[in-house]
């Protein structure tokens, strides 16, 4: 193992533990619900997409927050100066933003768990758990603009240490409230809500301390001023068109999943939740791959910058043979731990398989997507991610549910081949600027945005 490997390693494996420790963590909600029955699977995973919209808006702000900040440390000392006001102006705009996002949530909580395609039989549970729920998310956005300097300067190991610790009091919340124990009542999926808002609050809380302690909520400004935005907003823009495009299209593809059914919508749910076990685990790769591209721009150093990429793509197709090999082989018994219902693990048999061959495209994709977004192309990552999660996926959803009537397995085989497109896109860019070749997309000459 040579110096890259080490330095790579060092920033990758802490995020990429905290990514596997979070999700599996988090799934504990789904599995406590789980024994409750389909119904309360359906009115949780009803959720998740317009979570995920809340959370495009601090996603993008905190990977702009990162890429910038990533470059003032490759730069040294001089560049990191700036860093502390960085982070309060992007605390003031992301609270301020998010919050009236989340009131107008609340307002129309009804209208948008059926817009959705939340069906009658579960819909009174999932106004039960969409309150506290989003109360968690709002705690969520503004921890990921603290935690986006962190990831900025490589200090993965901190990061995994505030959200491991939050999940930790959710799972343990979760198995009070869900089924009740003691003297703490059983609330259902309200208590799987609940557990969620205090953890993620108790998370907040510590990055804020660590990053007080370690100086960044010292000196600058709270109110973002004309800089502030000429800087951020470029790079902001570029992700944000990413992360809405591919909310565009995982709302319509979920939308279609959960007209299927309440059993399949309950059987699709959980296989996302499991093909998500590793895509947050090798997320935590593809941070390390834009962290490392993004210092080594920062230092002007190509010779790094070639180095992290062939050592990124090295492990991410390493961990994606063994993530495929064990849910392939395990399949069944790890959807027994969801559940054991005959008619569901029934249907779960054929799509555990497109679960663990879309490893290697999905690790692909995040790799490419990681050295664009550090080298500045984030502009290059919005285009391929809009043409194929907003308008191919969805296209082919469409065509294999009601055209060749498929059913769930005609939603996996649209994602299969979205992230095998997202996979190709990234990694022909990626050859493009080895070679120092023009970044042409759709006709479109890419720029750098840092």
């Amino acid at each position: 193992m040579n110096h890259y490997d080490r330095h790579y390693l060092r920033i990758a494996l802490p995020a990429a533990l905290e990514g596997l420790f979070m999700i599996l963590l988090s799934s504990t909600d789904l599995i406590l619900v789980s024994a409750l029955g389909s119904l309360s699977v359906a009115a949780v995973s009803i959720f998740l997409q317009p979570r995920l919209v809340l959370l495009c808006f601090s996603r993008s702000l905190a990977s702009a927050v990162t890429l910038v900040t990533s470059r003032r440390a490759g730069a040294g000392e001089q560049g990191s100066r700036d860093v502390p006001q960085l982070l309060k102006q992007s605390l003031t705009l992301c609270a301020a933003t998010l919050g009236v996002l989340h009131i107008l949530a609340f307002i129309f909580m009804k209208e948008i768990f059926l817009l959705m395609g939340a069906k009658p039989d579960y819909l009174e549970l999932a106004m039960e758990y969409g309150p506290f729920a989003l109360l968690g998310v709002y705690f969520t956005s503004l921890t990921l603009i603290l935690q986006a300097v962190q990831l900025g300067y490589g200090d993965t190991a901190k990061i995994m240490k505030v959200n491991v610790g939050g999940n930790i009091l959710n799972a343990i919340f979760s198995f009070l409230l869900i089924r009740g124990f003691g003297p703490f009542p059983a609330l259902g999926v309200e208590g799987a809500a609940i557990g969620t808002a205090v953890s993620t609050l108790f998370s907040l809380i510590l990055a804020y301390c660590m990053l007080y302690k370690d100086g960044f909520l010292t000196g600058g400004k709270w109110i973002p001023d004309q800089k502030y935005f000429d800087e951020i907003v470029p790079i902001f823009s570029s992700v944000l068109s990413e992360q809405g495009s591919e909310r565009i299209g995982m709302v319509l593809f979920s939308r279609m999943a959960a007209g299927m059914g309440t059993v399949p919508f309950a059987v699709h749910s959980i296989c996302m939740n499991i093909c998500d076990v590793y895509w947050d685990f090798i997320m935590g790769f593809g941070k390390a791959n834009m962290v490392e591209a993004g210092q080594a721009m920062g230092s002007g150093s190509k010779e790094d910058w070639h180095a992290y990429k062939r050592t990124g793509f090295k492990w991410s197709m390493l961990l994606s043979a063994i993530s495929c090999g064990v849910t392939w082989i395990f399949s069944t018994e790890i959807f027994s731990f969801y559940s054991t219902a005959p008619d569901a693990l029934a249907m779960s048999g054929i799509i555990m398989l497109f679960v663990a061959i879309v490893s290697f495209p999905e690790s692909i994709a995040l790799w490419g997507s990681g050295i664009l977004r550090g080298s500045g192309y984030t502009g290059t990552v919005a285009a391929y991610s809009f043409m194929s999660v907003a308008v191919i996926r969805p296209i082919m959803t469409a065509i294999f549910l009601y055209v060749f009537d498929m059913g769930i397995v005609g939603t996996w085989i649209a994602l299969l081949l979205d992230q095998c497109i997202r996979a190709a896109c990234s990694s022909y860019m990626v050859y493009l600027i080895s070679h120092e070749k023009t970044v042409t997309l759709f006709g479109i000459t890419m720029k750098q945005h840092v």
